[in-house]
């Protein structure tokens, strides 16, 4: 396959062939996840950070705030919490 045609498949594309699953409750599970969460935010200059947010324990996306500090934002409930360097 070409590096073209692997960039125009989609983030559930990607999970699934990650996963490389044939049991239909696991690629159940990765096709919910996919529809229920934001994709990730765009790769910047820091790289992809992620933690677990306390509250609900899904995934924290770390992004920057208006004045340049670090927050995360969690994609399922919506918290935000600042990043202590």
């Amino acid at each position: 396959m070409t590096e073209f045609a692997d960039e125009a498949r989609t983030r559930l594309a990607h999970l699934l062939r990650m996963a490389g699953s044939a049991v239909d409750e696991e690629r159940a599970r990765i096709t919910d996840h996919v529809s229920n969460t934001p994709d990730p935010p765009l790769l910047g200059p820091y790289g992809i950070r992620t933690a677990s947010c306390p509250r609900c324990r899904w995934t924290m996306w770390e992004h920057r705030d208006v004045d340049g500090s670090a927050i995360s934002v969690c994609s399922r409930c919506g918290h935000v919490q600042g990043v202590s360097p």
